[in-house]
């Protein structure tokens, strides 16, 4: 079946589907997201980065947006797209554990780099130009290109929590992986809430914390009301998934021009992405304070045992990535390391709020060492 029959096909099946209202073209594409109208990668990366492209290829690569899982589930993402029911999509390696099992593994390593633009940008290097990194991807019949970090997370809490103490035998909600194990070895014990369901979870007090990022206090959980302290105890984010994923027949059958201006663009929609993020988390703590909330600084002993569980492995991550069958597990976490310590780096020479400067970086860095004529091709 050819991508324009699949186009067709996908066009009968969800007509009726939640979309993004561009004008019509010549070419009209699929692109698949289970994110919400209102989400901030919906919002500063996937709606402006389709009109761009749009706009630059004069209508030739046009993409209508399914959202909130309209055109495909969560889980069935990445096969759609392989199997072209939608030209592109957006996809999260923790929902297809068994197909992505180095992105399982490496996900675990914010915590010893809790930094959401370093993991965003470290994250997309390694997705795009290592090949173990790019082949996790490759082998599922998906190109991928280009991630994203959610903000760092932290002890959002019901009562006041400041010390390891405090948050011993509290029920915490865990996001799993290495935040699950974490909390074990602080002694929290870990509930498992959908997202969807936290608040509820608050207000009835059948959960005490939970590890979330802080833009959660005012969209997505809307914890604001039921919550009284933050922990600012620096955790990791969550930046195991792709903000695009492309089927393959469709990546074949662009131009090398127009590889290029996805390339351009997915550079500065990752950098929009993080930098909205980061406004976020600032207005968000600021609601916080405005609101009366405690902002608590974590105590020695708690800082100490998260560094703790870092310096230990972090509960056994290489182990892990053996049991679930990656290959030369301990050389790919060494070298998303050495990208996590690279862009650290660069960031620390750069104006975090100058999106010029840090779209130049990353095309410098990455989008530019990719050939339009053969990247992604068959």
């Amino acid at each position: 079946m050819t991508p324009k029959t699949h186009r067709r096909l996908a066009a009968a099946l969800f007509a009726g589907a939640m979309t993004v209202a561009l004008p019509a073209s010549a070419e009209e594409y699929s692109f698949s997201t289970w994110l919400e109208p209102n989400h901030p990668i919906t919002l500063n990366a996937h709606i402006p980065w389709a009109e761009a492209v749009k706009a630059r290829t004069n209508g030739d690569i046009n993409f209508e947006i399914y959202m909130a899982g309209a055109l495909l589930p969560a889980k069935g993402t990445m096969q759609g797209v392989a199997d072209g029911v939608a030209q592109g999509g957006f996809h999260t390696a923790t929902y297809t554990p068994s197909e992505l099992p180095l992105w399982n593994v490496i996900g675990d390593l914010s915590f010893k780099y809790p930094d959401a633009m370093v993991a965003a940008f470290a994250a997309t290097e390694f997705g795009v130009l290592n090949p173990a990194g790019h082949g996790d991807w490759a082998k599922n019949g998906v190109v991928y290109l280009g991630g994203y970090s959610t903000p760092i997370y932290h002890f959002i809490c019901r009562d006041e929590v400041k010390t390891l103490e405090d948050l011993k035998g509290k029920r915490v909600r865990m996001p799993g992986g290495a935040w699950a194990r974490f909390g074990e070895s602080i002694g929290t014990v870990s509930v498992n809430v959908p997202s969807s369901e936290i608040y509820t979870a608050f207000e009835r007090g059948t959960v005490d914390c939970t590890a979330s990022d802080v833009t959660h206090l005012t969209a997505g959980a809307t914890l604001m009301g039921v919550v009284k302290s933050i922990n600012l105890l620096k955790m990791g984010p969550f930046f195991a998934g792709a903000t695009w994923i492309y089927n393959k027949d469709f990546w074949n059958g662009l131009t090398p021009e127009q590889r290029k201006v996805i390339f351009e663009e997915s550079a500065r929609s990752v950098v929009r992405l993080q930098m909205a993020y980061d406004a976020a988390v600032d207005a968000n703590l600021e609601a916080a304070k405005q609101a009366g909330k405690q902002l608590n600084e974590p105590s020695a002993d708690l800082q100490k045992a998260y560094d703790d569980f870092v310096a230990g492995g972090m509960g056994g991550l290489s182990e892990i990535g053996q049991k679930a069958g990656v290959e030369n597990v301990d050389q790919s976490l060494a070298e998303l390391s050495a990208l996590m310590e690279k862009w650290q780096g660069l960031l620390a020479s750069v104006d975090r709020t100058d999106a010029d400067a840090l779209t130049a970086l990353l095309q410098q860095e990455i989008y530019s060492k990719l050939d339009p004529n053969s990247f992604g091709v068959d």
